[in-house]
């Protein structure tokens, strides 16, 4: 395996990591810290994914920028998927920046699955790059 997918791998290990701490928050009733911990479970995935295409970016509105520019638009990433992760990060900006949070169980409950369905739909992409790299073809 080669420092790339080393490097693609970890981020993956690092979200799913995440998106397991959402159960203990959630049964301690931190709801904003689960916010918090399904942002950067979809944000390390999704920078897993542009690591397929060396893309580095520096900021947080620079990995959706580059997913919508290198992904979104190319048609290679369901839209769908993009406007969840863009609303999950105003989300997140909002309980962690605003006098405002989620403040109960349910308004966190509708980010979970969603969550969930991101970190698989991104898994599924990594994959089938890593079957076609392992072929000599890549999706860059």
């Amino acid at each position: 395996m080669n420092r790339k997918e080393e490097a693609i791998r970890l981020k993956l290990l690092k979200s799913k990591s995440l998106l397991e701490e959402v159960t203990v928050l959630m049964d301690h009733k931190f709801y904003v810290s689960s916010i918090s911990r399904l942002y950067y479970s979809c944000f390390h995935a999704t920078k897993a994914l542009l690591l397929t295409k060396d893309l580095l970016p520096k900021t947080h509105s620079g990995v959706i920028n580059q997913l919508h520019h290198h992904f979104v638009l190319p048609g290679l990433f369901d839209p769908s998927f993009a406007t969840f992760f863009s609303r999950l990060m105003q989300e997140r900006i909002d309980d962690d920046y605003s006098d405002f949070m989620i403040i109960n169980e349910e308004e966190v409950i509708e980010y979970i699955q969603p969550a969930q369905e991101y970190l698989a739909y991104i898994e599924k992409l990594i994959g089938d790059y890593f079957e076609q790299d392992n072929g000599n073809e890549t999706i860059a």
